[in-house]
C-alpha cells in the first residue's frame, strides 16, 4: 500500500512557507486590510498563533479553545509575529513528533486520524499565507504541491466549513487555473 505524505514534513513546509512573511510584516502594516475582510494584519496574524495553539492542545489531548481562533482583536505577543510564530509552531511540531498520528483524535470536528487532523492547521497556513503576502506587498505564491494538498483536504468538508463561517462562497474560477487560483476559489478568495 502507498504511504501518503508526511504530516509532519508538510507541516515544517508550510511553517518555512509563512516565517519569512510574519518576519515581513511591519508596525505600520498591523492595521491594514487583509482578503480576509473582518480581520486586519494583526487579527489575521494572531488568529494564525491561535490555530496552531489549538492544534497543540488537541495534539496533546489538551482542551482546545475554538472560541480563541476567532478572538483575535487584541495586540500581538510582546516578542513580536515572528518569534511568536516560530515559538507556537515549534510547540505545535514537537507535540506531532511525540504523538502517534495513525492514531485517533478527538477534535471538535469530530474523531479523526491524528494525521488527517494535521492538515487543518497546514492548510491554515497555506491559505493565509497567500492573505497576508497580499495584505503587506509580500510574495503571496502558493508552492503547487500545497495548493493541491489544501484543494484535497478542503473539497470533503468546504460546506461544513462554510456553514461553520470558516470560508466564503466559492468564487469561480476556470477549471484550467493554476492549483493555486482554484484552492483560492475554493476558500471564498478571489485570485
Amino acid at each position: 500500500m502507498a504511504q501518503g505524505p508526511n504530516p509532519i514534513e508538510l507541516y515544517e513546509g508550510a511553517v518555512q512557507a509563512l516565517v519569512p512573511i510574519m518576519s515581513g510584516v511591519t508596525a505600520a502594516q498591523l492595521n491594514s486590510g487583509t482578503p480576509c475582510t473582518e480581520w486586519s494584519v494583526q487579527s489575521l496574524i494572531n488568529h494564525a498563533l491561535a490555530v496552531q495553539a489549538f492544534a497543540t492542545a488537541v495534539v496533546s489531548k489538551g482542551t482546545p479553545d475554538m472560541a480563541a481562533m476567532g478572538q483575535v482583536d487584541h495586540a500581538l505577543p510582546s516578542e513580536g509575529a515572528e518569534a511568536a510564530f516560530k515559538a507556537i509552531t515549534d510547540t505545535t511540531l514537537a507535540a506531532l513528533k511525540a504523538a502517534n498520528l495513525e492514531d485517533t483524535f478527538e477534535t471538535p470536528f469530530g474523531a479523526m486520524p491524528g494525521g488527517d487532523f494535521v492538515m487543518i492547521p497546514i492548510v491554515d497556513m497555506i491559505i493565509h499565507k497567500w492573505d497576508l503576502g497580499k495584505a503587506t506587498g509580500q510574495d503571496s505564491t502558493i508552492d503547487n504541491a500545497f495548493a493541491e494538498l489544501g484543494i484535497e483536504v478542503l473539497t470533503p468538508g468546504i460546506a461544513q466549513g462554510r456553514e461553520g463561517g470558516f470560508f466564503g462562497s466559492e468564487v469561480s474560477v476556470a477549471s484550467s487555473a493554476s492549483a493555486m487560483d482554484r484552492l483560492l476559489g475554493l476558500s471564498g478568495r478571489t485570485p
